[in-house]
């Protein structure tokens, strides 16, 4: 005789049934609940709170430099030594070819091989310095706030230098507190010496340096617009020249460029109508819209005519150079003037027998707050809070403040008006 099975039983329980459909009435229930207190409550607040605008044109265009390129290197392993940005003199390393990967490393041992030496002198010129613990414990001190300074901007270059620094100090404490007597490190001192002599006889033949033909800044990025957009092209290009310019493909280099002088240029188009703010000679401020994050100030270099209603206009600068070696195409914007003062919403400034302010809720109360409109942006009026017929300060209650919470709506208001 054959037991009959039943199925599994498939699909959610009646009590689970249950409890879903209670779960989607409630939260149905609340969506209703707040559609309808918002169509019913026609009092909207806002903070008041400080803030900046600028009256700016932005424009879009190119950062030029003086460039070379250096020659590209071939047939080895490459080792760039220098930083972006990084200043080097004429006939200064700007990198080193090494024939393989092996002489490479042999080099970074005679880097870390000469910093111990290095190390272990200043350790034995201080030994007999009292005092001498006492200052490595401040440089290292200070060598690891300025560790935290860098990485917190974001500063990874000069992090690296940090970090380095702080590994030397370190290390300089532990020969000045080792207790080792001066004929001990001095041992040490020649057995290193002994081992970097026999490394350097191995690495003559094993690298070979790049230098820089003249002095210069370093940038390892190469764009193909170094022999395109030069200042001498930008005292007679167009707007249309501008307009069309494009890198040259054959301008390659797998070790970098140098940039020359100390002067540098942003070039852009501009309509005929916002060129004619501007004159040759004065200065202005600007903002590129991404990288840096600073205002700049730039003199006007060149207006050219009128194109198709347009002008080419060229700022230079001999400022933060550094800062720009990576920069070339940009977005900026040219500030006229910047306006500050407490931001209010557009639709809660009011004019009441031809005083202008906004209504902001006073306890229950609608209190009405003249001021003064300072700046008009999108959406929003910057405003001051309006003075005495004497031009005093008025310290009433009727004063806009920081934090006030400002009354927006369509409906009557009027001083005194109780919102519930």
């Amino acid at each position: 005789m054959s037991n009959s099975i039943k199925p599994p039983k498939t699909g959610p329980s009646a009590a689970t049934t249950l409890i879903l459909a209670l779960l989607s009435i409630m939260v149905l229930c609340y969506v209703l609940f707040r559609v309808f207190s918002g169509l019913n409550a026609p009092y909207e607040l806002s903070s008041a709170y400080t803030y900046e605008a600028d009256d700016e044109t932005t424009v879009s265009g190119y950062v030029v430099r003086e460039e070379s390129l250096l020659p590209s290197q071939n047939g080895g392993v490459l080792d760039i030594t220098l930083a972006e940005g990084e200043r080097v003199a004429a006939g200064g390393r700007v990198a080193t070819v090494y024939t393989d990967s092996a002489a490479m490393e042999t080099e970074g041992q005679l880097d870390t091989l000469r910093a111990q030496l290095d190390q272990l002198t200043y350790a034995m010129g201080e030994s007999e310095s009292p005092t001498a613990v006492v200052k490595l414990d401040s440089s290292i001190q200070s060598a690891i706030f300025a560790m935290q300074k860098n990485l917190h901007t974001r500063q990874y270059t000069a992090l690296e230098g940090s970090v380095s620094e702080l590994r030397s100090l370190v290390i300089r404490r532990d020969y000045s507190s080792g207790g080792e007597s001066t004929a001990e490190l001095e041992a040490q001192a020649e057995s290193l010496r002994a081992q970097i002599k026999t490394l350097e006889a191995q690495q003559q033949h094993s690298a070979r340096a790049v230098t820089a033909p003249s002095a210069g800044l370093f940038s390892a990025v190469v764009d193909g617009y170094e022999a395109v957009l030069t200042p001498a092209a930008l005292e007679t290009m167009t707007p249309s020249q501008l307009s069309a310019v494009a890198p040259d493909p054959a301008l390659t280099s797998n070790v970098g460029k140098l940039i020359y002088g100390s002067i540098w240029y942003y070039a852009a188009n501009m309509s005929e109508k916002d060129a004619a703010s501007y004159k040759v000679g004065h200065t202005v401020q600007l903002r590129f819209v991404k990288e840096l994050d600073r205002d700049l100030t730039m003199t006007i270099e060149r207006i050219s005519d009128t194109e198709n209603g347009r002008k080419l206009v060229v700022f230079s600068s001999d400022e933060y150079l550094p800062e720009v070696t990576l920069l070339r195409r940009q977005s900026a914007s040219l500030i006229h003037e910047s306006y500050s003062g407490i931001r209010v919403p557009t639709e809660a400034l009011r004019v009441e027998d031809g005083v202008t302010g906004v209504y902001c809720l006073v306890g229950m109360q609608a209190v009405f707050k003249p001021v003064d409109v300072v700046y008009q942006g999108s959406g929003y009026y910057l405003v001051e809070p309006s003075k005495k017929e004497d031009d005093t300060e008025n310290t009433s209650s009727s004063r806009l403040r920081v934090g006030d919470s400002i009354i927006i709506t369509a409906e009557e208001l009027y001083n005194g008006k109780v919102i519930n």
